[in-house]
């Protein structure tokens, strides 16, 4: 029975830890940018793929086009904090994802993600427009492959993602 016990703690310590500092991270970002908020900031969006290639103009336009849309969605959010959490879902987990050297695969970020989501209480279908122009982008960026993360190009593309969503909505 011990054992057991021990064995759910460390479980429980495995998912907890990541989902707080994506928490924590969003938060503090969140009052470092909205202290100097920038209601028109413009999109930035990187090329830098991980791809040996790189993005073409067309995927590049393409990637701005979807991230203007979420912009574009997000504005019509009324609920500021509605707005605020989203914000620190997204900005916390590219933060989270810039120090997680441990994470191996795109894979384990989604339970980390979906129970950050959850715990902010940001329900999708309250939100149905900018939840779809999310997935749209996240579709076109990739996302819904699974990935490996074990090169330094790897880990730069899925950080973009995440950093471009979280620049588009500041």
């Amino acid at each position: 029975m011990a054992e057991q016990n021990l064995f759910e703690r460390k479980f429980g310590l495995s998912v907890i830890i990541p989902w707080s500092m994506v928490l924590i991270l969003g938060t503090l970002l969140f009052n470092r940018e909205f202290s100097q908020a920038r209601p028109d900031a413009p999109v930035v969006v990187s090329n830098d793929t991980g791809n040996s290639g790189g993005e073409s103009i067309d995927e590049v336009d393409k990637s701005k086009l979807l991230l203007d849309n979420v912009r574009k969605e997000y504005l019509k959010i009324k609920s500021e904090d509605d707005r605020e959490l989203i914000y620190k879902l997204l900005s916390g987990g590219a933060e989270y994802l810039k120090h997680a050297v441990s994470l191996t695969s795109t894979r384990q970020f989604d339970p980390i993600l979906a129970r950050v989501q959850s715990s902010y209480g940001w329900d999708r279908d309250t939100y149905p427009d900018f939840t779809d122009a999310v997935s749209e982008y996240l579709k076109h960026s990739g996302y819904e492959e699974p990935r490996s993360l074990e090169s330094k190009d790897d880990r730069a593309w899925f950080l973009n993602i995440f950093e471009s969503l979280s620049e588009a909505i500041k």
